[in-house]
């Protein structure tokens, strides 16, 4: 199987740079993971073709970069969670975080159902609707990965956040003129931002975290 043996050792020497656990468990589910990437591979768009050769270094290891900034999140969701970016890598880690996955295109939301499955994940659940139209319950914990502008998705996060909740949008290293055009939606919507610039694992590619949070919250 293409490059699973090599992703993996990656895998082990990003969790240790970011003093995370290299547990035979943690390690385990990391590998179903791919081998049910790499067995989707050409019967569903989850991942650009090129992210094939390097699954670890552009998605697992970035998705684990918010972990060091969550406190104690006891439910979470993921708006518009595709191949399970990040909340799936951020459950495996931190398996007392409940979550919510929500994915529109039924095709993907089998496939995370699958995942889930596959890696006997409890306390998650794949939801196959868009988020702005799910009312049942608030999450103290959002993560967003790649599913539009911080603008476009404020109502969303507003609708979905708890009031002492935080939402985290994964961004590129630029993302000033983001945050200038969200600014007085934010303002309207009571927000706060924080920025946290880092660097990925092994490849030390900048991020941006951009966290919201209410003006009520400690």
């Amino acid at each position: 199987m293409h490059s699973l043996d090599k992703e993996m050792e990656i895998l082990k020497e990003g969790l240790k740079e970011l003093h995370l656990p290299v547990s035979e468990m943690v390690l385990d589910k990391f590998r179903i993971y791919l081998e049910k990437l790499y067995e989707y591979r050409g019967r569903l768009h989850l991942l650009s073709h090129k992210d094939y050769t390097r699954i670890t270094l552009k998605h697992f290891l970035p998705s684990l970069m918010v972990l060091p900034y969550l406190n104690q999140p006891q439910n979470g969701c993921d708006i518009g969670a595709g191949a399970g970016f990040p909340s799936i890598p951020v459950k495996i880690l931190r398996p007392e975080i409940d979550f919510v996955l929500f994915e529109s295109v039924r095709k993907k939301a089998k496939f995370l159902q699958e995942l889930i499955t596959s890696l006997s994940l409890k306390g998650i659940e794949v939801v196959a609707q868009r988020a702005e139209k799910y009312k049942e319950k608030k999450f103290d914990l959002i993560l967003i990965r790649a599913a539009g502008r911080i603008r476009d998705l404020l109502n969303t996060v507003d609708g979905l956040l708890a009031p002492t909740g935080r939402a985290f949008f994964y961004k590129k290293a630029q993302i000033d003129e983001e945050i200038k055009q969200a600014e007085a939606r934010l303002r309207k919507k009571n927000f706060r931002i924080k920025v946290e610039k880092v660097l990925t694992p092994v490849e030390r590619i900048p991020l941006s975290l951009v966290m919201l949070y209410r003006q009520c919250s400690p």
